[in-house]
């Protein structure tokens, strides 16, 4: 396993900090990790080339 370090605005921190506190997830480290898996997830770069396809589809084909 590897380690990364983050820095983060203060407002962000406080926000992770609720969500601890409050039970959502167990501490700092899975939030973190749940939110990079869930980044990832949604960027891999099949769906951001399939995306860019459509919108060129899109402009040049103006399916308005």
């Amino acid at each position: 396993m590897k380690s990364i370090t983050v820095e983060c605005p203060d407002q962000l921190h406080e926000q992770l900090q609720k969500l601890v506190q409050s039970g959502w997830v167990k501490d700092q480290q899975e939030a973190m990790v749940e939110a990079l898996r869930r980044f990832l997830d949604s960027h891999r770069p099949d769906l951001q080339e399939a995306q860019v396809l459509k919108d060129v589809e899109w402009g040049l084909l103006g399916n308005d």
